[in-house]
């Protein structure tokens, strides 16, 4: 299920107008994907229990093809659609909406499973790619959500989500908490050259 899942969020993101989003696009999903092999395998989850956070994380983004704003709605729907064209068990389905659910900021995951999808979809503010990552979202929020902000607001916000977001998983909170904070420092001495 997880191959023909790929294949469909591949096309979906890449034929929609999901492809023109310099951050929500297909290479933004494919990290995703990895980020929950990599958090599932350090947090000892079952294959099994992994199929499901993976199609989640195909699936999270895909409802950008339609809406911005409330894409998650939109991606529940999609994933159900595709996942009961191809009888896919109901009770999966649920759960793999769920999954997609807790990414809604503010993330409200429920279960660890929902915790490796949320800590998975934002692993990248804990990377060195973080600042030129941030660089394309600011890019998308000016285009699509007409949302301008000069650079001394771009970083404030930046170094505000930093400071209030926590990681869910113990991976999160062990492994991907120091680099984030090493993040934070990187913002907080570029803020002191606007002072």
């Amino acid at each position: 299920m997880i191959v023909k899942t790929a294949q469909y969020c591949s096309e979906l993101l890449k034929k929609s107008r999901c492809r023109l989003y310099a951050f929500h696009n297909l290479n933004h999903t494919r990290e995703v994907v990895e980020n929950v092999k990599e958090i599932s395998k350090w947090q000892n989850i079952s294959d099994n229990h992994t199929e499901m956070i993976q199609i989640a994380a195909w699936f999270h983004d895909t409802g950008f093809s339609e809406v911005y704003t409330g894409h998650e709605e939109a991606s529940k729907k999609i994933a159900t659609r595709f996942l009961e064209k191809h009888k896919f068990d109901q009770n999966k389905i649920e759960i793999i909406c769920n999954l997609i659910d807790a990414t809604k900021m503010p993330q409200t995951p429920k279960n660890e499973y929902e915790q490796i999808l949320c800590d998975a979809d934002l692993m990248h503010i804990s990377t060195p790619n973080f600042f030129y990552k941030k660089l394309f979202l600011r890019r998308e929020w000016e285009l699509f959500c007409d949302l301008k902000m000069s650079d001394i607001e771009w970083h404030k916000t930046n170094a505000d989500f930093l400071r209030t977001h926590s990681f869910k998983t113990d991976y999160g909170k062990k492994v991907l908490e120091i680099r984030k904070q090493d993040n934070l420092k990187k913002i907080n001495e570029i803020l002191k050259y606007f002072h």
